[in-house]
Parts: structure tokens; C-alpha cells; sequence
């Protein structure tokens, strides 16, 4: 039997198998928050069920409430000013991304997406049968792209630029004059931006959190956001694209020819999380400032070297010295029990890092991380 052969241009979707990895071990691989959901959450997930309707099939772009409900928040927290034709709620904003491709690429375009980045950039260009541009990122530099770096032939002929602050897997955190740039490069070259904004919100404390609308005057841009990380709410599947209102028609229209729209009471559940105040937010960020300054102090004192991150729940490490990535990664599972992220599932540049997700109890860190040897100075 022949199977599209755009399939035979990616791999498994390797974050799948990880959990497998070894019975019984610390899983610090998936971004899977372990923090329990604020009951307001619950109450309203199981109040939707008592709405009329809450069984037939959905609008595709999402409840009016809920949209009204980001609006809402986007005003609230970011200062901008959204309507209903620039809001669109996705079954997870995995599903936005890559359908964001189909909107705006045809089949052989260009799109620029950050190399080392979330696998779905690249397997979503190449099940749409789109090129791939990979603009590094480093640490030299924060981790942000380096504009000037792109050959011109690349940005003329891009559709499409993905970017993903804060970062996953880094942590890295842009700011308003990198937004500013972007922006500008992108209304120069015609290129539509879209911000990954699945962690806007995982920030270190006192840090205001930034949306790339702030800076997109000539509203050409997209940002997706999500309820699965700072809401806890992964297994719900609940996410929402905003910006440019003929994009967000674009992905309107690629929604009723592949899909429905998410269960309308898991869409009243996410409205009663945008009405979570900020003490909530601040609480979630709190836990994640604990955890991440306690890998960090350890992970110090075994000579591991991470990047000073300031956002996300994830850290991003060096492998020791005389160890290749695989090596290593399956050393703290067979011998420590740590199941991590092994930096190449991020692509190429990632061989010789691995991504820790803190995403478990600062005890249970604090107790295995120390079980880790001393190793090597680079």
C-alpha cells in the first residue's frame, strides 16, 4: 500500500514515547502540568452540561462567550483591542498551528521557523508540503533570531514566520524592542508573524507578561494561545488564535472542512479560567520560580550548565563533558530514574542539551536531581 509521501518526511512524534521510557522514573520530559485545577474550572465544566444544546455540535470557530471572554483578557492584561472577527477558539493551540500553515503557505512556500523550536513548526511545513526556512537560535544571543542573518532570497520569497517567546525549550524571553524589530521585518518582507504564545503567562515574578499584538499596529500578525499551562488544563484541549481577522478567517474556513468546534462545557470551563484573577496567576508562577531556582542551584553544584531562564516551566542544559546526548539522557533514566527531553527532538542544533520540565513536585527534584554525580567541567 503507497501512504503520502509527505508522511515518509517526519518521524514519530517523539514526545509520544517518552512517558514509556522506564516504569516508576521521575518524568521531567513532557510539559504536563502536575498542579491541581482551580475548581471554579471544574464547576464550570460539569455547569455546562446543564446548558441547552451542550451536546450538539458547536460553532467551529468557538462560543461567543469565550471569545468575548479573550477579548476581555487581552484588554485586560495586554492593553489591546480585539473584536469578534479576530478571535478564534482552536481544539488546543497545536491544532491552530498547524493549520496556520495551510491558511497563509501554498504547497512549496517558504516559512521561517525557529531551529531549535516546538517539533510541530517543522512536521506541520512538511505535512502541508511546505519549505522550511530554520533561523537559529543560540544562546549567545538569548536565544532570540538574528534578523540580519536571513539571506534576502529567504525573506522575499517567506510566507510565514513563527516565533515563540517565552520559549520553549530555552525559557527565553523576548522583549519590546526585539518585538519592535520583528514586527518591522515582517511588514517589510510581507511575511505574516505568528507568536507561539502557549507560556505569555509563565513568567518570573514581577515580569509583565508581553503579547506580540502589543506591537502590530497594521494588525497583521497572529498569536496563539492556550489554557493547558497556566490553567493546567492540557487534557482539555482548549486554545484560541487571535490577530489579523482575514487570517483568523482562513483558519475559520480550514476548521469546518477538517473539524468541529471543542465541546461547548469544556469551552464554559475555559471562560471561568479567564475570570481567574491575577492572585491565581501569581500563585502558578510562584511554584514554578520555586522549582526553577531549586534545579538550578543543584544543577549548579553537579556542574550542569542551564540557561538562566525567565519564563516557561522548563530549563534547557548542557550535556556534561565526554557524554553524546543520548548517552547521557539514557544514563539519568537507567541510573537516576530522570526521564528528560533529549535536545535534537527540538532539531539539529539541539544535539548536545537536554530540556528538564518542571513539572513535578520541588521535592521530588530537589531528591533526584541531587542523586546526580559531579560531573566534568567543560
Amino acid at each position: 500500500m503507497k501512504i503520502n509521501n509527505r508522511l515518509s518526511r517526519i518521524d514519530d512524534y517523539g514526545f509520544a514515547n517518552i512517558i514509556n521510557e522506564k516504569e516508576n522514573a521521575l518524568d521531567l520530559g513532557v510539559g504536563d502540568p502536575d498542579l491541581k485545577i482551580h475548581p471554579n474550572i471544574i464547576n464550570a465544566l460539569i455547569g455546562g452540561l446543564n446548558t441547552n444544546n451542550f451536546n450538539r455540535y458547536p460553532s467551529s470557530s468557538g462560543i461567543i462567550e469565550l471569545k468575548n471572554a479573550v477579548i476581555k483578557s487581552y484588554k485586560d492584561i495586554y492593553n489591546v483591542n480585539l473584536s469578534l472577527e479576530e478571535v478564534v477558539i482552536l481544539i488546543g493551540s497545536k491544532e491552530g498551528i498547524n493549520k496556520i500553515f495551510a491558511c497563509c503557505c501554498d504547497y512549496g512556500d517558504y516559512a521561517i521557523i525557529p531551529q531549535f523550536g516546538y517539533p510541530v513548526y517543522s512536521s506541520s511545513c512538511k505535512l502541508w508540503g511546505i519549505e522550511e526556512y530554520k533561523v537559529p537560535i543560540t544562546e549567545n544571543n538569548e536565544f532570540l533570531p538574528q534578523l540580519g542573518n536571513i539571506p534576502k532570497n529567504i525573506s522575499n520569497i517567506s510566507k510565514i514566520f513563527i516565533i515563540n517567546y517565552p520559549n520553549n525549550p530555552t525559557g527565553a524571553v523576548a522583549n519590546s524592542d526585539f518585538y519592535s524589530d520583528i514586527t518591522n521585518y515582517c511588514y517589510k518582507h510581507d511575511i505574516i508573524l505568528c507568536n507561539d504564545g502557549a507560556y505569555n503567562e509563565i513568567i518570573e515574578k514581577n515580569t509583565k507578561p508581553i503579547s506580540l499584538l502589543q506591537f502590530d499596529s497594521c494588525k497583521k500578525c497572529i498569536e496563539f494561545g492556550t489554557f493547558s499551562k497556566i490553567y493546567n488544563m492540557t487534557g482539555f484541549r482548549i486554545g484560541f488564535a487571535v490577530g489579523n481577522k482575514n487570517i483568523i478567517k482562513s483558519i475559520i474556513k480550514v476548521k469546518d472542512n477538517c473539524d468541529s468546534g471543542q465541546f461547548s462545557p469544556i469551552q464554559y470551563a475555559a471562560i471561568e479560567a479567564l475570570k481567574l484573577n491575577s492572585d491565581y496567576k501569581e500563585s502558578i508562577n510562584k511554584i514554578y520560580d520555586h522549582r526553577r531556582n531549586i534545579a538550578k542551584k543543584i544543577l549548579k553544584s553537579k556542574n550542569i550548565h542551564c540557561y538562566d531562564a525567565k519564563g516557561t516551566f522548563y530549563l534547557w542544559c548542557k550535556i556534561p563533558q565526554s557524554y553524546t546526548t543520548d548517552e547521557f539522557c539514557m544514563e539519568l533514566i537507567e541510573k537516576y530514574g530522570i526521564i528528560t527531553t533529549p535536545g535534537y527532538y527540538f532539531g539539529n542544533y539541539g544535539y548536545g542539551y537536554f530540556r528538564i520540565s518542571l513539572t513535578q513536585s520541588a521535592e521530588l527534584i530537589e531528591n533526584y536531581l541531587n542523586k546526580l554525580k559531579v560531573y566534568n567541567i567543560y
